[in-house]
């Protein structure tokens, strides 16, 4: 199974005029208004004529306006975005509240991920409270479905087709002849992960720390994501059945608590 590299993909792709819209409107936004046509111009380093073609687009779909002093401001058309922004996250203040519970009820570092697109994105995160505790995830973080205990909880529960895009990207960055292997092990990891109801990541993805997950579900059965907790190996090889049935009732607490979310 092979893969392109997504960024070189997306740098193929990128289209200049885009690019000095989007610079255009990122601008202006951060201005505070004290910005004109020409301030814009010099700033982002194009001629007059080609920004005063980016603001006449811009104003006319409503993303820029014009004061009377001609300084700048982002539009009114600018809040649908952040409308859409707002209502994608919508639940993200709860399930920041979820995660650190559960940090609290397992004194581990804990976290929920989303699958979105064809990746499963961390979400949100809270640190465990002992001194010698997992560190280093981030919000936004995604890649290597086959590695993580994250991805292994959802690959798990979902269809081929989309099972199969998901691998193909997660091991576009790994030698072609080493996949027949990877994928057979996979299979069995993922037939014990339905089993079991949990995925294990054990210091696969990270030297010396295990990551413990399991997935959560929509009202209609669809797999939405996967919790979980990452722990220094050490303790988490002395705990890991009670560890493992904690985060399988959170995951059961998640399902009912996001499953009917937008």
């Amino acid at each position: 199974m092979t893969g392109s590299d997504p960024q070189k993909r997306t740098a193929a792709t990128t289209l200049q005029t885009v690019e000095r819209a989007l610079a255009f409107l990122e601008l202006v936004a951060v201005s505070g208004g004290e910005l004109t046509v020409r301030d814009v111009a010099g700033r982002l380093g194009v001629n007059l004529t080609t920004c005063y073609h980016l603001y006449n687009t811009l104003a006319a779909h409503g993303y820029v306006e014009r004061n009377p002093d001609l300084t700048l401001r982002v539009g009114r058309q600018t809040a649908v975005l952040y409308d859409g922004y707002r209502r994608a996250f919508s639940g993200q203040r709860r399930m920041q509240e979820f995660v650190a519970e559960l940090a609290a009820e397992t004194t581990e570092t804990a976290w929920l991920s989303n699958l979105t697109g064809d990746e499963v994105v961390l979400t949100a995160y809270t640190e465990g409270p002992q001194a010698v505790r997992a560190t280093g995830l981030y919000v936004g973080l995604a890649g290597l479905e086959h590695v993580r205990s994250s991805g292994k909880a959802v690959l798990a529960h979902l269809d081929d087709e989309r099972r199969d895009r998901i691998l193909q990207k997660s091991l576009s960055g790994i030698a072609p002849a080493q996949h027949p292997a990877i994928l057979d092990a996979l299979e069995r990891d993922l037939a014990l992960t339905r089993k079991r109801g949990w995925a294990l990541d054990d210091e696969t993805y990270i030297a010396g720390i295990v990551g413990i997950a399991a997935p959560f579900f929509s009202t209609d059965g669809a797999v939405l994501g996967a919790v979980g907790v990452w722990s220094p190996a050490a303790r988490a090889h002395q705990s890991l059945d009670a560890l493992a049935e904690q985060v399988a009732a959170a995951a059961g607490r998640a399902s009912a608590l996001f499953g009917g979310m937008d």
